[in-house]
């Protein structure tokens, strides 16, 4: 079962491969405090889409897992886990 860190890893680099594609400056270096989606976050509703399909690809990939990250827990939940990295590797462990 993977750990904190394998996950955050995961969430950094799929980040920054994203930030790439979608050319959004603010996330090409991102860090476990950089804010993703929401009043800070530079993602918008169809780049955050992005994010969920290819981070659920790549922890199919990596940790032989399958999630699912927009299920009713995290539209329901108080502090969405898609605000910031740290937040997301943490709905994302989890979920594993």
């Amino acid at each position: 079962m993977p750990d904190y860190p394998e996950i955050e890893t995961l969430v950094l680099e799929t980040v920054g491969l994203l930030a790439e594609d979608f050319e959004i400056e603010a996330l090409r270096n991102p860090t476990a405090d950089s804010a993703l989606y929401g009043n800070n976050g530079p993602l918008d509703s169809m780049a955050l889409v992005n994010l969920i399909a290819d981070l659920e690809d790549a922890i199919s990939e990596q940790f032989d897992r399958s999630i699912t990250l927009a299920d009713e827990k995290a539209m329901s939940a108080y502090k969405s886990p898609f605000l910031d990295v740290k937040s997301l590797a943490k709905a994302i462990l989890e979920r594993v």
